[in-house]
């Protein structure tokens, strides 16, 4: 029996389908109905776009500043401590004894400033008293001592003002010990857990590390831009007569750019070995929810991104419409007489984009059937809100009819049925 090859097969099949097709009473089937729509022109924002990551815009290391056992821990780790919350005890009798020494000596030295005030005055008053006596009855030798004596007196009361600034000074360093003993938070923010565990002795050689405090809110969002970056970004600056541009940041799990904030600071040069320069920008990071959780942490990688001059007009169409291939980002356009051809675009800026499921709703872009609302209106829905709206850099102009729902059953080079939709923004209602 001859083998036919499976080539030859697939010609003979192919054959006799066309003789079928061009047999009279067989019909072709109907070219497949797809939606189209044309793109809008639209103000489109320019930006620029970094890598980056976060950081604290304070940063507190508390250490045990004075030696002695760590009696309690008044914090939960990881918890967000205000401005002054206690944080440590460590044991203050040492140093409470310290205050009474000092305190009892600096009273034992006011007391001897008294003694010897009142011994300046006997002094004083039995030199007069000699001075005063007739001639004869005493000697030079006697008023030389009662001299001496209230030199003397003077002197030591002297020593006794010394004293008493000393046990004062005293005092004042055995209070301050003793406040290091009560270690308070010196700022607001998250506390990390503790390196140290009640009972243990700290300080003894030098101040212990116990635990550390960040800021949460503000953080800061440090990112390098390069020399032509930053010289339109100084062109910015110029122009909006102020010192600060926003910037936007999105990190991981975020969608798009949610997080808005400011340039505060560039460095004064730029690095020779990168060409780059550093900025930083300050991000709100309010608590939000019921358990005041922050959605940014210092150390998170961020996506960056800082407006590029004023909005320009742009095509922009839904991302639905969006395909990708060998050649890049392409979408399926309609030719004359309704043939699909693909035409490669180069993608900008994501315009608008959906709430996520759950969330408040907000006016949003529409794709609206043109010919449903023509008509007064026909059953069932004739609008639907586009999922997201991305401008185009090249490939498109606003006469192209793009193709929006149906690219599973268009092919290039193949005539469909288009069904006009209207792409509206969300102030055209």
């Amino acid at each position: 029996m001859t083998r036919i090859p499976a080539c030859l097969l697939a010609l003979g099949l192919a054959a006799l389908a066309g003789c079928k097709r061009d047999q009279p009473g067989v019909q072709a089937p109907p070219p497949p109905k797809v939606t189209v729509a044309r793109p809008v022109s639209f103000p489109v924002q320019g930006y620029l776009e970094y890598n980056g990551h976060l950081d604290a815009v304070e940063t507190v290391e508390i250490r045990a500043r004075v030696r002695g056992i760590l009696e309690d821990i008044h914090f939960v780790e990881g918890d967000e401590v205000d401005a002054l919350a206690p944080l440590y005890t460590i044991d203050p009798r040492e140093y409470r004894a310290a205050v009474a020494r000092a305190t009892a000596d600096q009273a034992k030295a006011a007391a001897d400033i008294g003694n010897w005030k009142a011994q300046i005055k006997l002094a004083e008053a039995e030199l007069q008293r000699l001075m005063r006596a007739p001639p004869g009855s005493v000697t030079p030798s006697d008023i030389d001592k009662a001299r001496s004596t209230v030199d003397v007196n003077q002197a030591q009361l002297g020593v006794a003002q010394a004293s008493l600034d000393a046990a004062a000074a005293s005092l004042q360093t055995a209070n301050i010990q003793l406040g290091y003993t009560d270690i308070r938070a010196p700022i607001s923010g998250r506390i990390s857990r503790t390196l140290v565990t009640k009972g243990n002795l700290v300080g003894q050689d030098q101040p212990t590390l116990l635990t550390t405090i960040v800021r949460m809110d503000p953080l800061f969002v440090y990112f390098d831009a390069p020399e032509r970056d930053l010289m339109r970004y100084q062109q910015y600056r110029r122009g909006k007569g102020g010192p600060a541009a926003p910037v936007e940041v999105g990190v991981t799990l975020d969608r798009g750019f949610p997080h808005h904030g400011e340039i505060d600071f560039q460095e004064n040069r730029v690095d020779i070995g990168t060409g780059t320069v550093r900025l930083r920008g300050r991000i709100p990071n309010p608590a939000t929810g019921p358990n005041g959780t922050r959605l940014l942490y210092p150390g998170l990688f961020a996506r960056v991104r800082v407006p590029a001059g004023e909005p320009e007009r742009q095509p922009v169409i839904p991302e639905e419409a969006l395909m990708t291939g060998q050649e890049g980002r392409f979408v399926f356009v309609l030719g004359p007489g309704d043939v699909v051809e693909k035409r490669v675009v180069t993608v900008g800026t994501r315009v608008w984009q959906a709430p996520p499921p759950g969330s408040a709703p907000e006016p949003g872009w529409s794709l609206v059937n043109a010919a449903s609302a023509a008509n007064g209106g026909a059953p069932g829905p004739i609008r639907e809100t586009a999922r997201a709206i991305v401008a185009i850099d090249k490939g498109l102009t606003t006469d192209d009819r793009v193709i929006i729902n149906g690219l599973q059953k268009s092919r290039p080079g193949s005539p469909v049925a288009p069904e006009v939709w209207e792409l509206r923004a969300p102030a055209a209602k």
